[in-house]
């Protein structure tokens, strides 16, 4: 089960070449400023991924991302801002790929060697976080969220 998370977790936060441009609603009152605080940085080295999906489907086909970010690790704590995020519904999956390969990086056992976490600091049992526990909604102008890697 353990390797079912590693798969599941590498197709999740790989499909960065799927990242596209949206056009986004006009009217200024359905736009948030969106911040993402990563903590549980414990090396200050390699990559944050980030992979944001807007909808359950996208998130369970691990396919075409809303955004995929790729930051470098210079802090223990990283920040990203989108400036024009639509209101709605959104997951995050997270993941700190310390020697900057590319994949979450597991045991022989399939149990992720690498931190990562998931949108309302979901965990899956065997598995990424479900859509109904890592999913949130964006109503206001201004929205923040922090997710802490383990």
């Amino acid at each position: 089960m353990k390797r079912l998370l590693f798969i599941t977790l590498f197709f999740l936060i790989n499909t960065t070449s799927f990242a596209q441009e949206i056009s986004y609603p006009e009217r200024e009152n359905e736009i948030s400023v969106f911040e993402l605080i990563v903590e549980g940085i414990d090396e200050e080295r390699g990559e944050i991924r980030i992979a944001v999906f807007d909808s359950e489907e996208a998130y369970a086909d691990k396919e075409e991302p809303l955004h995929a970010i790729v930051l470098p690790v210079e802090e223990n704590r990283i920040s990203w801002k989108q400036d024009s995020l639509p209101y709605g519904k959104y997951a995050i999956a997270v993941y700190h790929d310390k020697n900057v390969n590319g994949e979450l990086d597991s045991n022989l056992l399939g149990i992720p060697k690498e931190a990562y976490g998931f949108s309302n600091n979901a965990r899956g049992r065997f598995g990424p976080a479900s859509w109904k526990d890592a999913h949130f909604e964006i109503t206001s102008q201004q929205y923040s969220m922090t997710i802490t890697i383990k």
